[in-house]
């Protein structure tokens, strides 16, 4: 049995092996943005409580994002088998039982919280419960479970009325949760002090616990992109696309951070609720038009960016299309020393059920796979490339050279949809125009609702 004594301690070994865990985890991103970051001192015992919705790539951003080695609960139906035990453990994973786990183990959580109990009050690394319980597939907070707060009460014994156990909520969002090359933000909340609920908790405990939900509930929807309409979902999701940049820009925000995008996408989002209190036939027609809309993309192949213009520069963009023949050897070579991890994981698991999983199984089987390609790569080179220093320089750029290859595809991609676009433009298509005249009526629409409850 793995030793889950030590499992607070900071470890030189977990260290090490984060070390090329973290270049992989960057790699599959393009943008990851942590707010915040300082907020997580250890002086105080640190109950980390993250929203959940994608899988492991929610817990390795905190590991990653915070730089702690952090302790986390996870469901105890995955521990099973003495080897994965050992795994988990030394990945700092604990198990948590539940009813469903049957009954006659739930009294093993004794033993799982006492051991919660020392890592908290140890203050060398923080403890994650993931307080909603499971991982969702909604930008929206589900019901919290009661179990992180019975934990962090009992944590709190030793400090009484006094400060000592915080929960720190953790917002966590993704530009799209299963693409390669996407971003992620994580955004640390205001501390929640477990001592202004004790003096309640010793009176009337479920109260207490209950209390204390809520007020976590409260932070948690302040830093994640909360839609609670089940109706109008997609269309808000929608313009998160369509009108964030325009929302940045009347809010006086750069657009090229992924935090300016939130503090935008959360604006409009309570403007949009406020109309849908207010003026709900509104927000239908818009709805209306944005389903017309997002109809026709499907139909024509196109993305959001397309109607933005109502023309784009021909010659230009088959100038930068000639030009792009200069990079086509290095995208090439990208191809070639990437290939099975861009290609085989999303082939693998393109019918996995959960998608929610997708990301974990696309990043962690590439990084498999990576591994062991990068090793016969680095062989070869070291056998059949002459001179030491082109050895060296070829090993180097392996994994930089697949970038070359992303953007190369993306530009191709965009290149000939601009040129598709500006030709359906020029000889009046009727479903084109009609793209365009629904991508433009949606922005003035949003615009008349953001300035009227502004």
């Amino acid at each position: 049995m793995a030793n889950r004594n030590k499992i607070d301690q900071w470890s030189k070994l977990y260290w090490f092996y984060t070390l090329f865990v973290k270049l992989c985890y960057n790699y599959y991103y393009s943008k990851i943005q942590i707010v915040n970051k300082k907020k997580l001192d250890l002086k105080s015992p640190i109950l980390l409580a993250p929203n959940h919705q994608n899988a492991l790539m929610d817990a390795l951003g905190l590991i990653f994002g915070f730089n702690k080695q952090i302790v986390f609960l996870a469901r105890a139906d995955i521990f099973k088998k003495p080897i994965i035990i050992r795994i988990l453990t030394f990945l700092k994973i604990l198990p948590a039982y539940r009813s469903r786990d049957g009954r006659e183990n739930l009294q093993k959580n004794d033993e799982i919280f006492e051991l919660t109990e020392k890592i908290l009050h140890n203050k060398i690394n923080p403890l994650c419960i993931f307080p909603e319980g499971n991982h969702g597939n909604k930008r929206r907070l589900r019901q919290l479970v009661k179990g992180m707060f019975r934990i962090a009460f009992q944590a709190q014994e030793k400090y009484g009325k006094n400060k000592g156990v915080k929960i720190i909520p953790v917002g966590i969002d993704y530009g799209h949760y299963q693409k390669f090359r996407n971003t992620q933000l994580i955004i640390a909340g205001d501390p929640i002090e477990i001592c202004d609920f004790w003096e309640e908790y010793l009176e009337n405990q479920p109260v207490a616990i209950n209390n204390l939900r809520d007020k976590l509930s409260e932070e948690l929807k302040k830093i994640i992109i909360h839609i609670e309409t089940e109706e109008y979902y997609d269309l808000y999701m929608g313009l998160r696309k369509i009108y964030s940049k325009k929302m940045c820009c009347k809010m006086g925000l750069k657009t090229n951070k992924l935090y300016n995008q939130f503090l935008a996408d959360k604006k409009m989002i309570d403007l949009l609720n406020s109309a849908l209190i207010k003026e709900p036939q509104s927000i239908e027609n818009l709805n209306q038009h944005f389903i017309e809309y997002t109809g026709l993309k499907e139909k024509l192949n196109y993305r959001d960016w397309v109607p933005a213009k109502h023309r784009y520069s021909i010659s230009l963009t088959i100038a930068g299309l000639l030009a792009s023949i200069i990079l086509l050897p290095f995208a090439i070579l990208g191809l070639f020393n990437n290939w099975p991890h861009f290609l085989i994981p999303p082939y693998k698991f393109r019918n996995l059920k959960d998608r929610q999983f997708l990301s974990t199984a696309k990043w962690a089987s590439g990084l498999f796979i990576f591994f062991i390609y990068f090793i016969i790569l680095a062989i070869l080179a070291l056998i059949f490339i002459p001179f030491w220093w082109i050895k060296i320089l070829y090993i180097a750029t392996i994994l930089p050279s697949g970038l070359i290859a992303i953007f190369y595809r993306k530009f191709i991609i965009k290149s000939f949809s601009r040129i598709r676009y500006t030709f359906q433009i020029f000889r009046k298509t009727k479903d084109t125009v009609r793209f365009e005249e629904l991508y433009h009526e949606i922005i003035k629409s949003a615009d008349r609702i953001i300035e009227s409850y502004s």
